[in-house]
């Protein structure tokens, strides 16, 4: 009996059967499938062109209309033809001219466009005030033309200055806290064609609005509060709401910004406030305005002041010497200067850790770093510190090194005269300084302005010199002096090349020099800020200012020094009235004081806007 397995393989092979009779198998695996799949399409399709058909002749049924029946062309033709890419473009490029029919049609929505504008500009300061924004203006500023203008008051070397436009807070060592209201520069005047008479003077000078010196009354007339010793540092709030000062007497003060009466004294230093430093906008772990301090006694305190409390938060300790200066970097962020311990340190408040940036290992120089006094940051991660020993060196929170170091950034002091000397015998004078050399100036101050690429530094040799961080943030360079015609970095040498010529010539060496500095006395503290014409002029209680309005102000940088005969915190170096010549030969002494200047752009020195 023949079976299945028997049979040759001609005869194996089964036949196929009828479709109507029999299913088609769907154990076959792939050629089931296929045919099933085949079979149903087939049949939609019938029923589809059986449809059409239909419709043809039902006079009934609603015309279809044209963009629909396009739209079932592209549909279709995009099944069959395009990619997933085409027909996003094509989406793309037909939602594109759809949005220009309606707007050829309506027109713009100017309230639109202007909460638009408005958003954006708010973003915008946002994220200046949260450090994420770095504009590159250094190079559209115009430095040799800035205007300049002194002012003082009968007080002893002004230490500090504080800017919250459009006021000033200076302090200075007679326990003096004066607030200034700054004159706003101008844009150029219409022509006046309605009157002859002529125009009035502009005023540049700050004026002097009020003014404190030692024990004040307390607020609600309680116990008096003030400084009893020299004042060291001065801070205003962000919101300008208050004002911070410390000094050699251990305390931090609050003030009332508008009235200048003590609200809140501070006593938990144990040795001089040296520094002080408000961050930029509130604290996520407190409920007020966060503020740093940096004492001689080695610790930074932070601080948490609002309108209905001011209290003492934490201590940071680390350092290993006085704590001369400190920054805010970002919220819960600072950085500080440790002195002779050679430090920066970088304190994260929230995260209680702390980076250490260790200088003075820097070889090549024939002068020793021995104390980094004052600090400058450059949100989000970069920071500038000075030395005594005359250099700026930029740091990166991400290397413990400094990316780049500008040595005797403000030129060296020359070998002082032998007739000078208190030796009677000329021969023992000039022995005394055979052997001397120039020592360089310290950098006494620094200051950068938010979110831009600049950087101020002061010394004593009567200028503050302006540099410009690279794109890449790895170097400094230099932009030159603030007000002074010439943009070399070596304008003091010069002037003492002019002054030994004048004197080798037999000229009275105390002339004139084509460079004569501006600044008389050390640069103990540069504060800045930027002028823009869409700001609004009003002080810190809302009131309108006196200041020209927001249309006419002038746009540009705004330079604020603090001036002194003495060094803000000792006697090292002191100008007095027979010390005429200790500026590279100018007539001047050392004055008390401030000066401010008024850096215009580029653009405005040619008589356009910016």
């Amino acid at each position: 009996m023949s079976s299945f397995f028997t049979l040759p393989a001609s005869q194996r092979k089964r036949k196929r059967e009828d479709q109507g009779s029999a299913p088609v198998s769907k154990k076959r695996g792939v050629t089931g499938k296929a045919g099933a799949s085949s079979g149903e399409r087939r049949q939609p399709r019938q029923e589809r062109d059986e449809s059409i058909s239909g419709s043809d002749s039902d006079d009934d049924a609603p015309v279809e209309s044209e963009e629909e029946s396009i739209d079932e062309d592209d549909l279709s033709g995009s099944e069959e033809e395009e990619t997933a890419a085409e027909r996003r473009l094509r989406l793309a490029e037909r939602y594109l001219e759809n949005i220009k029919e309606e707007v050829d049609e309506a027109g713009f929505d100017a309230a639109e466009i202007d909460r638009d504008l408005i958003a954006e500009r708010l973003k915008e300061d946002v994220d200046e005030s949260k450090g994420r924004t770095y504009r590159q203006i250094a190079s559209q500023l115009s430095f040799p033309t800035a205007t300049h203008s002194y002012f003082r008051a009968d007080t002893q070397s002004t230490t500090s200055v504080a800017v919250r436009a459009p006021f000033v807070y200076t302090v200075s060592k007679d326990k003096t806290l004066i607030k200034w209201e700054l004159m706003s520069p101008s844009a150029p005047d219409v022509e006046r064609t309605n009157t002859k008479r002529p125009p009035r003077p502009v005023r540049k000078k700050p004026k002097k609005i009020r003014s404190i010196r030692g024990l004040q009354q307390g607020e609600g007339g309680g116990e008096s509060q003030g400084h009893t010793g020299p004042i060291l540092a001065v801070a205003v709030s962000p919101s300008g709401k208050f004002v911070a000062t410390g000094g050699m007497d251990k305390k931090i003060i609050i003030w009332d910004a508008e009235t200048l009466i003590p609200l809140r004294t501070f006593t938990q230093h144990r040795d001089a406030v040296s520094g002080l430093s408000f961050t930029g906008r509130i604290s996520a772990a407190t409920t007020g305005e966060q503020l740093f301090s940096s004492s001689f006694d080695r610790t930074i305190k932070t601080w948490s002041l609002s309108p209905g409390s001011h209290a003492y938060v934490e201590t940071l300790f680390g350092h290993q010497d006085h704590v001369i200066s400190v920054a805010s970097m970002v919220t819960d962020q600072c950085v500080s200067t440790g002195a002779r311990d050679r430090t920066a340190r970088l304190w994260k408040v929230v995260d209680e850790t702390q980076l250490v940036f260790r200088g003075g290992g820097s070889k090549g120089s024939q002068y020793a770093e021995n104390s980094i006094d004052c600090v400058a940051v450059i949100p989000p991660a970069h920071f500038v510190t000075g030395s005594d020993d005359g250099s700026i060196s930029l740091w990166s929170i991400h290397k413990k090194k400094p990316l780049f170091t500008v040595r005797q950034a403000h030129g060296l002091d020359p070998i002082p005269d032998p007739i000078n000397s208190s030796e009677q015998d000329p021969a023992a004078a000039s022995r005394s300084t055979k052997y001397m050399r120039p020592t360089p100036r310290w950098i006494t101050a620094l200051a950068a302005l938010p979110g831009t690429d600049i950087v101020l530094s002061g010394s004593w040799d009567g200028w503050i010199r302006a540099w410009k961080v690279s794109e890449d943030k790895r170097k400094i360079v230099p932009l030159g002096c603030v007000g002074g015609t010439d943009q070399s970095t070596s304008i003091i040498s010069e002037q003492l090349e002019f002054s030994h010529a004048q004197q080798s010539n037999g000229t009275d060496a105390t002339s004139t020099s084509p460079n004569e500095p501006l600044l008389n006395g050390i640069v103990n503290d540069i504060a800045v800020f930027e002028r823009r014409p869409q700001d609004p002029n009003k002080s810190a209680n809302g009131r309108e200012s006196k200041a020209p309005s927001a249309d006419c102000i002038q746009p540009g940088v705004c330079i604020v020094a603090a001036l002194g005969k003495e060094h803000r915190l000792g006697r090292w170096k002191v100008f007095r009235s027979i010390d005429r010549k200790n500026i590279g030969g100018s007539e001047a002494g050392g004055r008390n004081g401030a000066m401010v200047f008024e850096v215009p752009f580029v653009a405005n020195t040619n008589g356009s806007g910016s």
